[in-house]
């Protein structure tokens, strides 16, 4: 019997570090000057925009940035036209949203930093399959 108790206890040590170091890890996956780039043209001017293709990449957005070193902003791309929402928290710039659908402009939208606004979301009025987050000057 305390061999059973010892090998729970142990075990979920063990289970409870790796899940933090996942956690860590996570935490520090973040946008850094060697991320992928691209550059889109939207009405006549050039972009250089960071791409988030993975769901943590999605879910972590521009969040957290105080900075955006060598890009305008961040390209989001979506396998299946969809109407994502996004929002501001810990956002600390202002951005202009460019719904996209077929390379083609369907929309914008502003979305102010939190510090300005408290938590705003915003979403498209139809489905796109890609969001262009833009720093605002």
């Amino acid at each position: 019997m305390n061999f059973k108790l010892n090998f729970k206890k142990y075990s979920l040590i063990i289970i409870c570090i790796f899940a933090g170091i996942i956690l860590l890890l996570i935490g520090k996956a973040h946008f850094s000057e060697n991320s992928e780039k691209i550059i889109l043209n939207i009405d006549g001017r050039d972009y250089t925009l960071l791409t988030a293709r993975t769901v943590l990449q999605k879910t972590r957005g521009l969040s957290g940035i105080t900075e955006l070193k060598g890009a305008d902003g961040m390209i989001f791309y979506y396998n299946l036209p969809q109407s994502p929402t996004f929002w501001n928290k810990n956002t600390h710039f202002d951005l202009e949203l460019v719904w996209m659908r077929d390379g083609k402009v369907i929309g914008r939208d502003f979305l102010p930093s939190q510090d300005k606004a408290g938590l705003v979301a915003k979403s498209p009025s139809s489905v796109v399959d890609w969001v262009v987050e833009l720093k605002k000057l």
